[in-house]
Formats: C-alpha cells, sequence, structure tokens
C-alpha cells in the first residue's frame, strides 16, 4: 500500500531548513552525501516519510527532544519514498532528520547527471518537476518550501554553481579537492534548488542593479553577446511590471551541453540548453534569434511567477508556464516591436488548439497524482493554451486592471505558494469584473468553443452567435455541455473603416446588432485572433471575408485560413472551400500566411493526395508559390526587417519541398556550395531550408557525409541543429541506414536524437525503415534520450498514417516492457490524430482530387 495520500506525503511533517553536504566526482559517475533537514513535527509520529529515489540510504538518524536515536529506512520505489521508522516515538516540536546517502550519476538528464564536453565529464541538476529526491532525501512537493544552505565537496579543478553566491571556499591540495559553501537560499521549492559542477567560463555584467553572469564551456564563450542584451531588456521590464524587484542578490544563466529541456528556471542559476542561450547574432536565423529571446525571457519570468511564489500542486502547474509563456512574449514585443511577436503568438496557438480539439484532452488544471503524471503536464495546454487564455482574458480587463491585479497577487503571496483562485481574486478586486465566474470555464473543463456565425439580414449588422463545444472527430457523440462564458471582440469594416464590438457571450445563442455606420462590408468574430476559439461563417461572412483579403489584418487573413482548415480536416467543410481560400491567399507575403500555407500545403502532399494526383498538386503549387518566390528574390534587401526573411525561407521551402522546379534545385545546391565556402554568401534565415531541401531532393550518400562533416565542425549551437534537422529529410533510398546508426552513435547527444528521428517518421520516403528502426532500438533509446526525448519520439508517430501502423504503434507502445509511464497521453493522443488522419484522408482525398482535376491542367 502506498504511504502517499492521493500522490502527496502525509502533511505531518513540516520542513523548514535543509543542510546539504554533497561530494560529487564527475570522473567516475557518483555522488554521496549527507542532509540535515529541519522539520516542524505536527504530532507524535512513529514514522517519517521522505521521498528518495536511485538513492542508498546508508544512516538515518532524528534528533527530536534533547535526543538524537537511529531510524530504520524501508524503501518503496513504486511510490519514490522512504519511511523512517526511530526506535521510539517522535514528539512534536521541531527535529532534525539527519540522513546519510550515495548514488550514481545518471545519463537521462534528470536529477544529478552527468554531462560531457568533449573529454571531460561534469554533473548538473534538474529536478523540476520531482527529481530532486534522485540527489537528496527531501520532501519533493512545490508546497514543502525551505530554506536551502548547499556545501559542495569536487575535485579543485571545477567551478561549481548553485542558486546563491559562494561564502566560502577551501582548497585541500594534497587530496585534490576543494569545499564550496553557499548563502541560504530563501523559502523555496526543491525543484528550483541547482547544482552545476563544471568547467566554465564566466562572463559578467551589472543589470538593473543585479549582477548576471553567463557561463559557458570554453569553446562558446565568444556567443553571449545577444544572451546579454536580452538581460538588459528583459529584466528593468519585469522589475517594473511587477513593482517587485529581483530579489536574489545574482542571477545566472548557464549553457550546459546535455539538456533535456530549453531551459530550467532555478532560482539564481537559470540552465539552458545550449541552443536557447549561445547564439553569433551576425549568422543566427532569425527564427532562432526569436527563439532564444523568448525562452530567456521566459525563464526570468519564472524568478517572479514561479519562484517567489509557487503553484501548491502540480496540477495548477499553469501558474507558472501559462504565465510565463504570456508575459515573455508581452516584454519581447515591448522590447523588439518589429519582430511582431503577437501575431506569431497566434501561429503558436495551432498547436494547443489541435491538442484541445481531440476526445482525449484535458482541463489546464488537471488531478496530478503520480511523478509520471507531473511530467505529462508539460505540453502545449499547460503552456500555449494557458497563455492564449491570459491574454484573451487580459484584453477583456483592459491592461493596466490586468496588471495590478498582478502586482497584487505577487506582493501577497510572495515567498510562499498560491492557487489559481488566489490569482482570480486579485484580479476580481484590481478590475472589478467577475473574474472567477469568467475564468473558470477555461482552466477546469477541457476543450473549447466553436463560434458559428451567421448573417440575421441582408447588411450583415445583425448576427446570430452560436458557440457549441468544437471537437476534431466529426463522429463524436456531441454531450450537452454548458456554454463558455467567451469575451468576443468582432471586427467590422463600415463607412468609418474598420471597428471593433465587445461583448461577453454566456449564452449558447446570442444576437449581436453591430453599431455600424453606412454598410458592413465584412464581419470578423475573432480581432486578432485573441479569443481562444474557432470560428466558422456562414457562405454570406465566408464571401464578404474572402472579398476583403488585402483589407483584413495578417492574424485574421491566417485565422481564416486555419479555421477552414480544421473545419476540412473535421469534414465539416469541403476541401474545395479551404482549396478556394487558399487560392486568395496567393501573393499574400504576409509571414504568418505563408507559414501557415507551409504547414497545411505540405500535409496534403504528405499524407492526403493520392499517388497519382500528386504531381497535380505540384503544379498548383508551382502556380501559386513561383511569382511570390519571384517577387521575394533570393537576398535580403537592405533594412527589410525579419518578417520578409522569415516569409521568404517558408516560401522558398513550400516551392521546392512540393513542387521541386528543377531550376529551384540547381539554384538550392549552387547556394550551398557557395555557403560551404564562405558562409556569409546566404542569409542566415534561408539556411535552413536550403540543408533540409537539398537532402529532400538530392539527399544522396556524398551528400550525407558531407553534412555529418559539417555537423561534426560546427561552431554554434544553431548549426548542429540546423544538420540534425536536415538529416530527417534525406529521401534518397539507402541513406536512411546510415543516419539512423547515426542517431544512436556518440556524435549526436542524448538531448537531440529525437530530432532527426521525428523528421524521418514524417518523411514519406523514410518513415517506414525509420518506425522499424524505433522498434528494434527502443531500449537503448530510451536510455540515450531519456524520458523527455521518449516522449517526443512516440509523439513523431503521429505521422504514420496508415491502418497497420495505427494498429502497430499501439500494440507496441502498450507493451508494458516498452511502456513510458510520462508519455502514456502522449501516446493516446498520438493515436488519435492518426485515426484523425486516416479519416480526412479517407473524407477529403476524392474532393481534393477533383478540385485539383479542375484547376490545374495535365
Amino acid at each position: 500500500m502506498s504511504p502517499l495520500i492521493d500522490g502527496r506525503l502525509p502533511m505531518a511533517v513540516v520542513p523548514q531548513r535543509y543542510e546539504l553536504l554533497l561530494t560529487v566526482e564527475p570522473d567516475r559517475g557518483e555522488f554521496s552525501g549527507s542532509v540535515a533537514v529541519h522539520v516542524q513535527v505536527r504530532e507524535p509520529a512513529r514514522t517519517i516519510i521522505l521521498h528518495a529515489l536511485e538513492l542508498t540510504v546508508l544512516r538515518a538518524a532524528v534528533e527530536a527532544g534533547r535526543a538524537r536515536f537511529p531510524a530504520h529506512v524501508s524503501v518503496d520505489p513504486d511510490s519514490e519514498t522512504i519511511t523512517l521508522a526511530p526506535d521510539r516515538e517522535v514528539p512534536a516540536g521541531p527535529a532534525v532528520l539527519t540522513l546519510d546517502f550515495a548514488g550514481r550519476l545518471n545519463r537521462q538528464m534528470r536529477g544529478l547527471y552527468e554531462a560531457t564536453a568533449g573529454a571531460e565529464r561534469y554533473a548538473f541538476t534538474q529536478f523540476e518537476p520531482t527529481d530532486a529526491r534522485r540527489a537528496f532525501p527531501c520532501l519533493d512537493e512545490p508546497a514543502r518550501k525551505a530554506v536551502f544552505r548547499i556545501t559542495v565537496v569536487v575535485p579543485e579543478r571545477y567551478l561549481v554553481l548553485s542558486n546563491m553566491d559562494v561564502t566560502s571556499e577551501t582548497v585541500d591540495p594534497a587530496a585534490g579537492r576543494k569545499t564550496v559553501t553557499f548563502a541560504e537560499t530563501p523559502r523555496m521549492s526543491t525543484y528550483l534548488v541547482a547544482l552545476a559542477v563544471a568547467k566554465l567560463t564566466p562572463q559578467t555584467s551589472l543589470v538593473d542593479g543585479t549582477r548576471v553572469t553567463i557561463y559557458t564551456t570554453a569553446r562558446h564563450a565568444a556567443l553571449t553577446g545577444f544572451a546579454r542584451e536580452v538581460m538588459e531588456a528583459c529584466l528593468p521590464r519585469l522589475n517594473a511590471y511587477f513593482a517587485v524587484r529581483y530579489p536574489l542578490p545574482k542571477l545566472d544563466l548557464v549553457g550546459v551541453p546535455d539538456f533535456a529541456m530549453g531551459a530550467m528556471e532555478n532560482w539564481g542559476a537559470i540552465f539552458f540548453r545550449e541552443n536557447r542561450l549561445l547564439v553569433n547574432a551576425a549568422q543566427a536565423s532569425a527564427s532562432t534569434l526569436r527563439a532564444v529571446a523568448n525562452v530567456i525571457t521566459h525563464e526570468v519570468v519564472h524568478q517572479w511567477f514561479g519562484n517567489l511564489v509557487t503553484m501548491e500542486w502540480w496540477d495548477d502547474l499553469w501558474l507558472n508556464e501559462s504565465f510565463a509563456t504570456w508575459l515573455a512574449c508581452k516584454i519581447v514585443d515591448d522590447w523588439r516591436p518589429g519582430w511582431r511577436s503577437w501575431t506569431e503568438f497566434v501561429r503558436d496557438k495551432q498547436a494547443p488548439l489541435g491538442v484541445d480539439a481531440l476526445s482525449s484532452t484535458r482541463p489546464i488544471s488537471s488531478k496530478v497524482r503520480t511523478a509520471a503524471e507531473a511530467e505529462e503536464m508539460f505540453d502545449a495546454l499547460t503552456y500555449e493554451k494557458g497563455a492564449s487564455v491570459l491574454r484573451m482574458l487580459e484584453q477583456f480587463l483592459g491592461e493596466e486592471a490586468f496588471r495590478r491585479g498582478i502586482q497584487r497577487y505577487i506582493e501577497a503571496h510572495q515567498y510562499g505558494n498560491a492557487s489559481a483562485a488566489d490569482l482570480w481574486a486579485a484580479l476580481e478586486a484590481a478590475s472589478g469584473q467577475p473574474v472567477p465566474v469568467i475564468a473558470s470555464d477555461w482552466f477546469t473543463r477541457p476543450g473549447f468553443p466553436l463560434v458559428a456565425v451567421s448573417a440575421a439580414g441582408p447588411d450583415l449588422q445583425m448576427l446570430q452567435v452560436d458557440q457549441r463545444r468544437f471537437r476534431a472527430d466529426r463522429g463524436a457523440r456531441e454531450e450537452p455541455e454548458p456554454p463558455w462564458a467567451i469575451p468576443l471582440t468582432l471586427a467590422f469594416e463600415d463607412d468609418e473603416g474598420v471597428r471593433h464590438h465587445r461583448l461577453l457571450m454566456t449564452d449558447a445563442r446570442t444576437q449581436a446588432s453591430l453599431p455600424a455606420h453606412g454598410k458592413v462590408r465584412w464581419v470578423s468574430a475573432n480581432a486578432g485572433e485573441i479569443g481562444y476559439y474557432r470560428t466558422h461563417y456562414d457562405q454570406t461572412l465566408r464571401s464578404a471575408l474572402a472579398n476583403s483579403w488585402t483589407r483584413l489584418p495578417a492574424e485574421e487573413r491566417f485565422g481564416l485560413l486555419d479555421n477552414a482548415w480544421a473545419l476540412a480536416h473535421k469534414g465539416v467543410l469541403p476541401i474545395g472551400d479551404f482549396l478556394g481560400l487558399v487560392v486568395r491567399a496567393r501573393g499574400d507575403d504576409t509571414r504568418i500566411v505563408v507559414e501557415g500555407l507551409a504547414g497545411f500545403l505540405a500535409t496534403l502532399h504528405d499524407r492526403v493526395v493520392s499517388e497519382t494526383a500528386r504531381p497535380l498538386l505540384g503544379r498548383f503549387v508551382h502556380e501559386l508559390y513561383q511569382p511570390l518566390v519571384d517577387s521575394l528574390g533570393w537576398d535580403a534587401r537592405p533594412g527589410e526587417g525579419d518578417e520578409p526573411k522569415l516569409a521568404r525561407a517558408a516560401a522558398l521551402w513550400t516551392l521546392g519541398s512540393i513542387a521541386r522546379p528543377a531550376r529551384l534545385v540547381r539554384e538550392m545546391a549552387e547556394r550551398l556550395e557557395r555557403y560551404w565556402a564562405d558562409p556569409s554568401s546566404l542569409d542566415p534565415t534561408l539556411v535552413m531550408a536550403v540543408l533540409r531541401l537539398c537532402a529532400r531532393a538530392a539527399g544522396g550518400k556524398d551528400r550525407f557525409d558531407r553534412y555529418v562533416t559539417q555537423y561534426r565542425t560546427a561552431t554554434t549551437p544553431e548549426e548542429r541543429d540546423r544538420y540534425l534537422q536536415a538529416f530527417g529529410d534525406f529521401a534518397e533510398p539507402g541513406v536512411t541506414p546510415s543516419i539512423l546508426a547515426f542517431v544512436l552513435s556518440a556524435d549526436v547527444r542524448g538531448q537531440d536524437l529525437w530530432k532527426p528521428l521525428r523528421g524521418l517518421l514524417a518523411n514519406p520516403a523514410t518513415q517506414s525503415e525509420a518506425w522499424s528502426f524505433v522498434k528494434a532500438n527502443w531500449t537503448e533509446l530510451r536510455k540515450k534520450g531519456g524520458s523527455v526525448g521518449a516522449q517526443r519520439i512516440i509523439g513523431g508517430t503521429k505521422a504514420l498514417r496508415r491502418e497497420e501502423w495505427l494498429a502497430d504503434v499501439e500494440r507496441f507502445f502498450r507493451d508494458p516492457a516498452n511502456r513510458v509511464a510520462s508519455a502514456e497521453r502522449t501516446l493516446t493522443q498520438t493515436l488519435e490524430f492518426i485515426r484523425l488522419g486516416l479519416e480526412f484522408r479517407r473524407a477529403q482525398q476524392d474532393g481534393l482530387v477533383a478540385w485539383l482535376r479542375s484547376r490545374v491542367q495535365s
């Protein structure tokens, strides 16, 4: 029987302070230590339960009532706990639990783990969500906050970092060891404890009164300039936004050679995957610079939202992640408005809308009972859906009222824990609006609404608006559900220009009368695509929008396409209607539209169109995109900004990957040779498209070998990532075995092995061979890539859209020998995506072929 209560430790013991001593030996792949946990015992206890996993506890004792007595230790691996049974009852009041322990540095990038840089072996931590227990016995839950005093003993050649500043460092030359003690932390959760033992190069600057140091391995020391720019932009803005200054004396940003996630917000010592911190700004693509800026800012937001104020339990993880995603976008947009971050935010909403339309979706706030379920919470619903709903709520309440509510929340709960109810109460007090009533639906219910709009008269001024839950499966049973409280903003154009009309829709059906002056030319039911819902227009309204294409804002043009695609995928809109909108978008060089179309058309090409009709689709894409490519050209124009660069890359990729005109393929190959001779000859934003297209169109063994050479000699993390992704695009028979063998070689880090594999699983030319490889090597892939890599490979199988593959994927990953506990929901959703994709092809393939034959000359 588990000692946990609904997944949590009993509340009989409250931690107050940890005195932790760790001896770390990276060269031997091991560590040992002792911990004294100062606790308050609420009632007399015969046993005390702590978390511990993959540790050998050598000794344990309890000090209480001026006595010290030994404790027997029993281990329960299933619940990831140990139980201390002292030889007498522990009285209520203060006590100290002392334990000596030892463990191995693992290679799965969790807990206290081993990382390598060349021949060097290092140690780093990754404790979120539930892996502090792999490094030391503790009460490993976010609400069990305590103070930490950390001392570390290591070989003297290593630098040691933790959350706080070093207070003392002593060296024993005879033993070749040094002992480093850090200042006491504020009260914080165990998952935020950080430790790095490595050879790192520091670069320090003062940013808005805080000492900021960026740490890298020596080879990347020249790649910190852009990260410093981001810090100089975001930290002062966040100090001002929260009206509470960053509270620690220092803030470290550490590039970690092996890191499973993008980054981790450890208080005072943020750890990053190197490609999300270190860039050569002069040679980086526009997309990479944006990603780095967003990730850094996201983690700095966490220093308040997550670290200073922490959710009580993992069911409210969104309080950390949704907020950091939303506010990072806001801060970066304020810093670099030309990047149009909110437009990109609209595009990124596709991911949660896709998952949230499944039968297997979940509420943003979901029950968590196990460590595996906590790990599963780090998904598109927690991050992007939550962020989208927060933005919708902010726009409804008003930016200043929303900010005042956030400041009230931070001030009231700093150094403690809080719940969703605490946030809603603070926002309600600041805005005077019934926030709990509005917000509850969006965070505690699965799914989202479809807002159907029809003209109630010939002039488009009177509208009928209906809402119901949107489900991707047309055959899913419709069950009665209460309506959402939807903050609707209707955009429309009349004789005075584009105007907005706002209302809070709380009924399943409502009538809307637009306060128009003169003729209403078009109506959009989701102005700026800020609302987290889909829209469905009657034919009159959809035609009016299509006919007004050039007058619609970029976000609403993308939204019109995206919603039509979702409705066609569901089978309620003929594919020809969607393609009619695609034709309307001809010549539109807006980045978000070009990128959106790239994804839609790639799906039609790779997953839907029949083999015999694929050339027709290629000709249609050639007619659609060649004029756009000719207009955008290959080379950046002086002062054009990033948006045209990104649109150019997407347009070239779409034309080259689907239509493959011979002239473009030749030009790609020539440009690649020039790039290898002189990297400055090609716009950095185009490099990825060129590498991938050269692999896909003419990627033989010789080219693969050259890619491997370039990968091995790459000088930046981004450059290595480009080749890792391009490996997944090789399509020539005979090359795939070499790529698959390379994935498991020492050349590819465990953090990265899923990247080429997902590409190969999606590539029609290689997916069969890639799937066989995954099955044959699953044990080794799991061991090398850890649970995060395993989740991403499982998610990548959603591209295997054949009936026999559907059954095989389910059979293979449901086998207990292959099961990944933290990917159960990922697997269920992947299987649903495959089923829906098969149904999409069955329902729309004939219509697609008929439309192409009527439109494109053979």
